[in-house]
């Protein structure tokens, strides 16, 4: 294939705005679709190099894959060689090493898309900190590269209409995949090629187009507004889209098509190839794949050593530090490794094996670090295991099942039919409802309590008040739901009870440093107001169960070398304790005046911080302000002999 300087050119406009987003540098918040960038050109120029030897009867598989063994392992072994040097010397955390050795397992058996669509979002700071986190666009290209030769070889000796059709196929499927996913599923919509395909079919189908004569014979003027539309297309997208804009979807299909139209009317000398052909955009799309290969490790290194909250000076820093080392990798490591007169095929298939096994191994290793240290380290071991417990326990909570003990985070039809089958076992249940900490209290109950109809409605960021967070964000909340649902079942509910989270309730948002008892007093209202809705409209026993004090650091993120009474001390907030007993104090009142019973957890819990953050070596709180699934068992205990003694027959403890 004849080689075209424009199409470096556009390798840059890819990979520019991806680095400068990932730096955290403002003003391209739409940087990361420069990745679907280079899913359009994979997917042009790949096709047009199977197609012409298909064609020619020169397609060899074998030769396919040792031109993509010499283009994208030598330097992928680099980085990750690399990387695995340097993290352990910045870096002494099992959990960091551990989940570094995950990803590059699933980097060399080319599957990090998947294995990053099970453990991350993108945009999230977990993600920055991962080093390998871009390697799920490789491995989207590597499965394609598995597929799409094949795929070329079998159809299109039997005709390039027929080719062309069922590529026209695969991209509208692709494309209605896409759609559907960005709502419904967004993060493996994100990671996986089958919502992806329609971006890399775009470029396939563009490889056709690009010799039709449709296309040849558009005059140099118009060839010269389409590429220059195409490029405003894919520069306004870069400016426009967010982290919050369905991606991809069909609005992805506008920068997509900017990068066809550029592909297929960029021409020499015309303005948009001449722009793209600039010395400096050449130079950097020919080293853009090891810029994109060693952009993220810098980053995320920088952030896991210096903190994730970097400097705008810094962040240049390391944009500079990366185009160095992108420069001499691009130089003496992707360059020498493409010369098959330096390497031959079978040197480069040994090559690849050998580098391969080793980068494997020392993943292998990686994840393996905690059994290791544990046998030099054992108490710290010990103290780190409790740590990640804890922590997972919250972000992956596990909702306590057992037949008529139930949580929905809906009303829907699966719940009511349940609840009605039960209803006929037990006559009446409890019922509770809450964001995530209804979550935590239906499992602290459930666990806990004799009666065996308990069931929750609840989801997080959901309060019975005004959600005051990100429009965009808002959730579709249970409440309203529940007066529907209440209409035709209230007879069958013993009790409602009603919990959430005390920082909403503050005008200050800051229970740790601001001693401000200012309340948004709205939204206490709103609270009362709907429970004695409850309880009134609907002939419901309402109970509100207090609120959880936070502590300042969650204890995932506790220094497992230090001793955890220690660390429970310095992150318990005097401050915090005394403004949830000042909201404590003010809803039990107005509450009081509705003839609804308030119980504050400090009460029912029996808690006493900082001891109760570690009972019998369990952390108790998941993260600053849940309760892990230890801490459900031990206070649900509490809970429901506190309120049993109260009188409230329906809170029988398992233990009575």
């Amino acid at each position: 294939m004849k080689y075209r300087s424009e199409i470096d050119g556009l390798r840059a406009l890819a990979i520019l705005p991806v680095v400068w987003m990932h730096a955290g540098l403002p003003g391209v918040s739409g940087g990361y679709l420069g990745v679907d960038v280079f899913f359009v050109i994979s997917g042009f120029l790949i096709t047009s190099i199977i197609t012409t030897e298909i064609q020619q009867n020169s397609f060899s598989l074998l030769t396919f894959y040792e031109r993509r063994a010499r283009r994208i392992l030598p330097a992928l072994v680099a980085v990750i060689f690399a990387t695995s040097a340097v993290i352990p010397v910045i870096t002494v955390a099992p959990k960091t090493l551990l989940d570094y050795g995950a990803s590059v397992v699933s980097v060399v058996v080319f599957a990090s898309n998947f294995f990053f669509w099970q453990t991350s979002g993108y945009f999230g700071s977990a993600s920055e900190l991962s080093p390998m986190l871009h390697t799920w666009s490789l491995a989207v290209e590597e499965q394609y590269y598995i597929f799409f030769p094949l795929l070329a070889m079998l159809v299109l000796p039997q005709g390039k209409r027929l080719f062309i059709a069922l590529l026209i196929v695969i991209l509208l499927v692709s494309i209605t995949l896409a759609q559907i996913m960005a709502v419904t599923a967004p993060i493996p919509n994100f990671y996986l090629l089958p919502s992806r395909a329609w971006e890399l079919m775009a470029g396939a189908l563009a490889s056709f187009l690009i010799t039709s004569n449709g296309v040849k014979n558009v005059k140099p003027l118009l060839a010269n507004l389409l590429a220059l539309a195409g490029m405003l297309m894919v520069m306004l997208s870069y400016l426009t889209f967010t982290p919050n804009t369905p991606h991809p979807s069909m609005l992805t299909a506008v920068p997509v098509a900017g990068v066809v139209l550029m592909l297929l009317f960029a021409r020499q000398y015309n303005l948009a190839a001449t722009i793209l052909s600039v010395k400096a955009f050449t130079f950097i799309g020919l080293m853009s794949y090891s810029l994109y290969l060693w952009h993220q490790p810098v980053l995320a290194l920088a952030k896991i050593y210096y903190g994730e909250h970097l400097s705008t000076s810094a962040k240049v820093g390391l944009i500079v530090l990366t185009f160095g080392v992108s420069a001499l990798c691009w130089k003496y490591v992707e360059s020498p490794f493409r010369n098959k007169q330096v390497y031959s095929r079978r040197r480069i298939f040994s090559l690849s094996a050998v580098s391969l096994s080793v980068v494997l191994l020392a993943g292998l290793l990686y994840q393996q670090n905690v059994s290791v240290r544990k046998l030099f380290q054992p108490h710290d071991m010990y103290r780190y295991e409790l740590l990640q417990v804890a922590g997972e326990s919250h972000s992956h909570q596990d909702m306590y099942e057992q037949a008529c003990k139930f949580w929905s985070p809906e009303f829907s039809p699966a719940f009511i039919a349940r609840f009605k089958e039960c209803a006929k076992r037990f006559d009446q249940g409890i019922m509770i409802l809450g964001g995530s900490h209804g979550m935590d209290l239906y499992n602290a109950v459930a666990r806990n309590s004799e009666n065996p109809f308990v069931v929750s409605v609840s989801r997080g960021s959901c309060r019975a008040h005004k959600y005051n967070g990100n429009p965009k964000d808002i959730p579709h909340c249970q409440y309203e739901d529940f007066k529907t649902f209440a209409q035709e079942y209230a007879e069958n509910l013993s009790t409602v009870v009603y919990t959430q989270t005390p920082d909403r309730l503050f005008a200050h948002n800051d229970m740790f440093s601001s001693n401000s008892t200012e309340v948004l007093g709205e939204y206490i209202d709103q609270i009362v107001s709907y429970l004695d809705t409850l309880q009134k409209s609907y002939d419901l026993n309402v109970i509100m169960i207090g609120m959880l004090p936070p502590i300042k650091v969650p204890p995932f993120y506790w220094d497992y070398n230090v001793p955890l009474e220690q660390q429970a001390k310095s992150n318990v907030s005097a401050n915090a304790v005394a403004l949830v007993k000042t909201v404590d104090t003010l809803l039990r009142s107005k509450l009081a005046a509705k003839d609804i019973t308030y119980v504050t957890k400090m009460d029912a819990f029996a808690l006493n911080l900082p001891d109760d953050l570690i009972i019998d070596g369990n952390i108790t709180y998941s993260d600053n302000r849940h309760l892990s699934t230890k801490g459900e068992e031990i206070f649900g205990k509490r809970l429901m002999t506190h309120l049993y003694k109260k009188g409230f027959a329906d809170f029988k403890p398992v233990s009575q």
